[in-house]
């Protein structure tokens, strides 16, 4: 059974532990890449936990402000994260941005499902947000057949977004009205 929490300060550690092995995975065995960063230069766990902390500490409404969701299995593991975070630009306030993984051995088990709909359930609730918006790896299949079949629609898709490792990767992005 797994549940899903709101994020607590003092799970930090054990989230940028998750995180940091989540980010090793990345296209990794043959998988599609779900960050656009390298295979052989990912992103260290202070980076990380600056990056976290700085957005989970201003209240919504602030610029930069985050939130952020644990999935957890029945011995209290993390397994997976959803968060959103506001766009820099404050008269975008009335949209947000998704972010969210699964533990590579947690896959294809409903979990990333079960997130979304909690976190499409909480932004329809939340009468400031109006718009879950999302930037994916074109190459994320899964990922984004996930999406699609929770209302998404593609709005748009930039090819050679990204060159990692000598390779081009192009980045779609899509969007649900929760309002």
């Amino acid at each position: 059974m797994t549940s899903i929490h709101e994020f607590k300060e003092e799970e930090l550690d054990d989230f940028i532990q998750y995180l940091t092995l989540h980010l090793s995975e990345n296209g990794k065995d043959g998988e599609a890449l779900f960050q656009p960063m390298s295979r052989k230069h990912g992103i260290g766990e202070t980076q990380l936990r600056e990056k976290f902390k700085v957005g989970l500490i201003r209240n919504y409404g602030e610029p930069g402000w985050r939130k952020l969701w644990l999935a957890k299995n029945e011995q209290g593991q993390i397994i997976g994260h959803i968060d959103i975070r506001s766009y820099p630009d404050q008269n975008s306030s009335h949209r947000v941005l998704l972010g969210m993984g699964v533990d590579s051995s947690h896959r294809r088990l409903g979990v990333g499902l079960q997130m979304l709909e909690y976190v499409i359930h909480y932004c329809d609730e939340e009468e400031q947000i109006n718009w879950l918006d999302l930037q994916v790896m074109t190459c994320n299949q899964k990922a984004i057949n996930l999406y699609l079949k929770k209302g998404f629609v593609e709005i748009g898709k930039i090819e050679d977004m990204f060159r990692i490792d000598n390779a081009s990767f192009g980045s779609t992005s899509m969007t649900l009205n929760v309002s």
